[in-house]
């Protein structure tokens, strides 16, 4: 039975705003006819037209929130040995031995102990509608850990989460502009139902993307063009430990391309069509001396199409559909240095997700009910020359293979059922059941940011006595039941319970120890 500390948490907010005017008195001393004439000139002058305000803020919205966490974790997975087993590849590419091999020391025999902590981030924004073609945005954002430290991705610092600039109606520039805009800076992102390209919100420092984007619309369609890189020192930068964008450290990455959308009328309203384009390019122009194998550059295209809808079949059904196709080129550095020649991989990869679900909107409590597939790709062969394994872009990865936040999409089979209720206006009771396998015993178990979670990748395992062992499939079960109340307009309260139950593959792993995790949460906002 885990033990957990007893949590006193006190959230006060005193928000006043106070306003005074003065009234000044103003004598008439102007005899009748000066006032005439006064008012006469008034009315001579040109009437004010266009742009009135150019050059001054028309408008200024000032925006505060605030919010804190609690989490308490009995256990993690995060391991970094794997037993002794390697797969080498064809001149050294891609060997195994660089996910750990400490002479059969199993991956899961330690166990980790209790954590608990709590998270506060705090972001003030400023909104300014400069004139009819400018507008601007900025938000400050302070994050801080209290517990428990060395939670990745919950570094405490504060920065500029965003500071952009956005030119609308560039029609008066040109008429072939009228339907575009173009920003510029540094913003929080996310396309879809942020599997590809995401905020990551849940995570206290979030994610911010530093480049440009020109956005067009007309009518029911739109598209973004986009180029830009993941803000520095934000989760899942491009500096330091960016082991959650970036496959190794010190690479130099970009993403590029276009996400674009059509929404349907009519029959079909409320159902959209989203294909997009992401390109991920990384390059590193470090020295690799003393470096076992690392990434000299790659080049990863992700090819997809989302559609998604609601209202279908009696009103009630909803679905998405959002295949994906990987393909480009990867080069590596090999084991043997001394040649200072680099091998490449081609990359072949493919993922799906597909869910359906049905609300039944004359039941108490307006109940749904529904089913979710989520399939990447994995790769059992390490000596092909193609890279088969799927690798997620730039997600919100929190929000799709369970919030324990244990996996990711890659290398993964996930079959969920999800049970949505109303028991009143304020109140929404979510429960979430997940069912893990890997796609490939011979790849690797990755963690939810894409790292390896114990360099698991070999289907015979080497166990602490010596003994082959083959590897299950099978990762895991989780069960997550989220309740979201609105106790006011501009507070609400999250909590949230997850067990992860330990398939075959941990067992197999651990030396047939049964390694279940625990986790509770608590989490209020407050918005001004």
């Amino acid at each position: 039975m885990i033990k957990f500390r007893n949590y006193f948490i006190i959230f006060a907010s005193v928000f006043a705003i106070t306003a005074a005017c003065a009234m000044q008195d103003v004598k008439a001393q102007d005899s009748m006819s000066d006032l005439i004439k006064r008012i006469e000139a008034l009315e001579s002058r040109p009437a004010a037209g266009g742009n009135v305000t150019a050059g001054k803020i028309r408008g200024l919205k000032i925006g505060l929130n605030l919010r804190h966490r609690m989490e308490i974790r009995s256990q993690d997975f995060n391991r970094t040995s794997f037993g002794s087993s390697t797969q080498s590849g064809a001149n050294g590419v891609r060997t195994k031995s660089q996910f750990g091999t400490t002479g059969g020391t199993s991956a899961h025999a330690t166990r980790k102990p209790t954590q608990d902590f709590t998270l506060q981030r705090m972001r003030l924004s400023f909104d300014m509608d400069i004139n009819k073609n400018v507008m601007a945005r900025v938000m400050f954002q302070d994050v801080r850990t209290f517990g428990d430290q060395g939670i990745t991705g919950n570094g405490e610092r504060t920065d500029v989460q965003e500071g952009y600039v956005q030119l609308r109606n560039l029609g008066d520039i040109n008429s072939l502009l009228s339907n575009v805009q173009l920003r510029i800076g540094r913003w929080q992102q996310g396309y879809g139902n942020h599997r590809v390209i995401g905020t990551l919100g849940w995570a206290n420092q979030s994610r911010s993307y530093d480049g440009a984007k020109i956005m067009y619309k007309k009518g029911n369609f739109n598209v973004d063009v986009f180029a830009w890189q993941i803000a520095e020192n934000t989760t899942g930068g491009v500096s330091g430990s960016d082991s959650t964008f970036s496959q190794a450290t010190g690479l130099d990455t970009v993403l590029y391309g276009f996400y674009s959308q059509y929404k349907f009328g009519g029959a079909l309203k409320g159902n959209v069509i989203e294909p997009y384009l992401v390109v991920k390019a990384e390059s590193s122009d470090e020295d690799v001396t003393g470096v076992t194998q690392t990434v000299e550059s790659e080049t990863r295209y992700t090819w997809g199409l989302r559609a998604a809808g609601k209202g279908l079949f009696g009103g009630g059904f909803d679905y998405t559909v959002e295949p994906n196709l990987q393909t480009g080129s990867s080069r590596y550095t090999p084991l043997n240095l001394s040649t200072r020649t680099n091998a490449k991989e081609n990359i072949n990869a493919w993922a799906l997700h597909a869910e359906a679900g049905y609300t039944f909107k004359n039941l108490p409590w307006t109940p749904r009910i529904g089913y979710a597939y989520s399939f990447a790709s994995g790769d059992d062969n390490y000596n092909e020359g193609t890279q088969k394994t799927y690798k997620q872009v730039s997600p919100t990865q929190h929000a799709h293979n369970g919030y324990m936040d244990v996996t990711s999409w890659q290398n993964i089979i996930d079959h969920q059922i999800h049970l949505n209720f109303k028991p009143t206006k304020k109140l929404v009771v979510d429960v979430k059941a997940h069912f893990f396998e890997l796609d490939k015993e011979a790849d690797d178990w990755y963690h939810v940011g894409g790292t390896l979670v114990n360099g698991s990748g070999a289907d015979r395992f080497i166990d602490n006595n010596g003994t082959n062992q083959d590897v299950d499939e099978e990762l895991g079960q989780e069960i997550d039941v989220t309740l979201k109340y609105k106790m006011f307009e501009n507070f609400g309260v999250v909590a949230g319970y997850s067990h992860f139950f330990a398939g075959d593959f941990i067992e197999d792993t651990s030396g047939g120890q049964d390694r279940g995790v625990d986790w509770f949460y608590l989490q209020t906002t407050v918005k001004f």
